[in-house]
């Protein structure tokens, strides 16, 4: 199944020490994507890691981060661009990462892995 990560699920992913976090659901979807199928992960995602990677807050290299997923044939890069801000303008009451990430989602037509409660509120599919 394709899906779409949230920030704080893609970190958590990514950092197998913080794999407990993710919900037993939201971590098998994504090592079965990861084997199978397309994760998607919205731009926004990437520049809200490389401003906790500056700040300090995770620990990883986003040179490699960015590099392998340009070499993956599972993992596709969303960009930011006219179709995902027309979603983006009808999605009401989030932050604007949280609306982008919402965005992709229905852009791609695949879940969102997210714990994020005001996202579930939205009525799209999300796996937790």
């Amino acid at each position: 199944m394709e899906i779409t990560l949230d920030t704080h699920a893609f970190i958590w992913y990514l950092d197998k020490n913080l794999n407990h976090k993710l919900s037993p659901k939201a971590l098998k979807a994504v090592k079965e994507a990861e084997e199978t199928d397309t994760i998607y992960i919205p731009i926004i995602v990437l520049m809200e890691i490389l401003y906790l990677i500056e700040k300090g807050r995770v620990n990883l290299s986003f040179h490699k981060l960015l590099l392998n997923l340009e070499e993956s044939i599972n993992y596709e890069i969303v960009p930011f661009d006219n179709r995902l801000l027309k979603i983006a303008e009808t999605i009401k009451g989030l932050e604007v990462h949280d609306r982008l990430i919402l965005a992709t989602a229905v852009l791609t037509g695949s879940p969102l892995v997210s714990s994020d409660r005001q996202i579930h509120a939205k009525g799209i599919k999300v796996i937790w």
